[in-house]
């Protein structure tokens, strides 16, 4: 993990990332992904824009090797959880079908 983890900072810092700032841009880029796995690198970019990164342009290798990452390090946290009986920090939202209520009859 530590190694992939190294080349996804070196991929960023190539694409324009400053080095002091890597932990925001690593937290921008985890919400990104975390919200639509299968974000394009223009959007991706044009996002990390936004959000105050506008030196940033990730490609499609950086995308998938961060998603690697991020998967990675969930599922460390996970198995950590489990082994300390302890909930995880964060879990991914799944899809609920939930029946509408009345709200006459409340």
């Amino acid at each position: 993990m530590d190694e992939f983890k190294q080349i996804l900072l070196d991929r960023l810092v190539k694409a324009g990332a400053d080095p002091s700032s890597l932990s925001g841009v690593l937290k921008a880029l985890s919400k990104l992904l975390a919200a639509d796995p299968d974000i394009d690198p223009a959007a991706a970019s044009e996002r990390l824009h936004y959000l105050g990164w506008p030196e940033v342009e990730v490609d499609y290798h950086t995308l998938q090797l961060a998603l690697a990452c991020f998967e990675m390090e969930a599922g460390r946290c996970r198995r950590y959880a489990e082994r300390h009986n302890r909930k995880p920090h964060a879990t991914r939202l799944q899809d609920v079908e939930i029946a509408p209520i009345a709200l006459n009859n409340i």
